[in-house]
């Protein structure tokens, strides 16, 4: 059981870092159907998940970050760009 989460939590982690991959120009993309449902059934679902795991590693990562004056950066990339890229960006919009 305990292989099953840490392959989870690994293979979560492995995948929350392939959004840049599907990148594309925007000024001649129009939005389709498909893109709309993998947004939906698929990144959505991993932006909440990482808006869910950064809020912990963030106060994980206190004890190094407030010595170094990072903790701005750190809430930045913890904190705020999921919560933006899940709550806030448009539907489609990957």
């Amino acid at each position: 059981m305990k292989r099953i989460i840490i392959f989870l939590i690994v293979s979560l982690l492995v995948l929350s870092f392939a959004g840049p991959l599907f990148a594309k120009d925007e000024s001649t993309a129009d939005l389709s159907v498909p893109e709309v449902v993998l947004d939906v059934l698929w990144v959505r679902p991993q932006g909440l998940v990482q808006t869910a795991l950064g809020a912990p590693f963030f106060v994980i990562s206190l004890p190094v970050t407030i010595p170094l004056k990072k903790t701005d950066e750190a809430k930045e990339f913890l904190i705020m760009y999921p919560f933006y890229y899940y709550f806030k960006r448009p539907l489609g919009k990957m």
